[in-house]
């Protein structure tokens, strides 16, 4: 049965394209066979994966979703703003990693990504993945979410190797590892 892992936010630019392809990076590197399925409409995962033009999985359009499907595992990259399409992610999913950039606004829009994953009716594995993070502020972010019973699967550093990354192949998947290693076995 194929391992679905969602990558959600109701918010644009937090990191879940990034994250998506560290993930399914990750994968690799466990030994999996894993794809992408680039649900956004940007395309951005997709535009990612020809530039780079040897990516070691495969990144589908959402067109493409029943080939996806036939992989071990399918990382699920989402659009910003659409709750349906962030519904229909997180039923799909037996894993869901909910992406938010480390600041105030953000945290704030944080709350319609969760209200939207409850509406889903989502049971599985699930947590917040902090991104973007400068000086201590993601160590509070998580430490007020951990306040709120709220799972934090862990915290990503403001790193110009990840504002650099698109078009290339991840490598340095130290940050993604100690983040998501737990949830993504």
């Amino acid at each position: 049965m194929t391992q679905v892992v969602s990558i959600l936010s109701r918010k644009g630019g937090v990191g879940k394209t990034v994250t998506a392809m560290y993930a399914a990076a990750l994968l690799h590197q466990q030994g999996e066979d894993v794809a992408v399925l680039d649900t956004d409409p940007e395309g951005s995962a997709g535009a990612w994966a020809r530039a780079a033009g040897n990516l070691p999985f495969q990144v589908y359009p959402e067109s493409k979703q029943a080939q996806a499907m036939k992989h071990g595992w399918v990382v699920i990259d989402t659009p910003p703003n659409d709750p349906r399409v962030l519904g229909d992610a997180a039923r799909k999913a037996s894993r869901v990693v909910v992406v938010a950039k480390c600041n105030a606004l953000e945290a704030d829009r944080l709350i319609p990504t969760l209200d939207a994953l409850a509406a889903s009716g989502f049971g599985g594995q699930w947590g917040i993945l902090l991104t973007q993070a400068r000086g201590g502020l993601g160590r509070e972010m998580q430490a007020a979410l951990e306040e709120e019973d709220l799972p934090v699967l862990g915290i990503v550093p403001h790193l110009v190797k990840f504002e650099r990354a698109f078009g290339m192949v991840p490598d340095d998947l130290n940050e993604y590892q100690e983040a998501l290693g737990g949830l993504l076995k």
